[in-house]
């Protein structure tokens, strides 16, 4: 591999938590080649930092491509769910929803539990 360009490596399309990446450490200083897994990089990524690569916005829909996940600790301060069609039914699978996805209509707010299960909330004038 030596004697390959970077730009002449094949492409990885399915990265996992422990493939490596090359990193250089302290650039400006005494650079050093290291490795680092995807897993170690992206846990160091603090919680407010900002995906504008990843995201998508077709039509009322925003797609963000990356691994996010959210627990029960994890604070919002803002938090938009959009506005959709009710599901045909509710089984997320066969609606094309995955796992805490959410819609909602001018009735009832839809989330989708797991692959095969869609609770929904109705919405009320309080």
């Amino acid at each position: 591999m030596a004697d390959k360009k970077v730009t002449q490596l094949t492409a990885l399309t399915t990265p996992t938590a422990p493939d490596l990446l090359l990193i250089v450490d302290d650039p400006n200083g005494t650079p050093v080649s290291k490795k680092i897994t995807l897993k170690s990089l992206f846990g160091a990524v603090t919680s407010n930092t900002v995906f504008k690569a990843n995201t998508t916005v077709t039509g009322n829909k925003a797609l963000f491509a990356a691994n996010v996940v959210m627990t029960k600790s994890t604070t919002v301060n803002t938090f938009n769910i959009t506005f959709g069609t009710a599901p045909g039914s509710n089984n997320a699978t066969s609606v094309g929803m995955s796992v805490g996805q959410m819609r909602f209509t001018n009735t009832y707010l839809y989330i989708a539990v797991n692959a095969t299960t869609i609770k929904r909330v109705a919405l009320n004038v309080f």
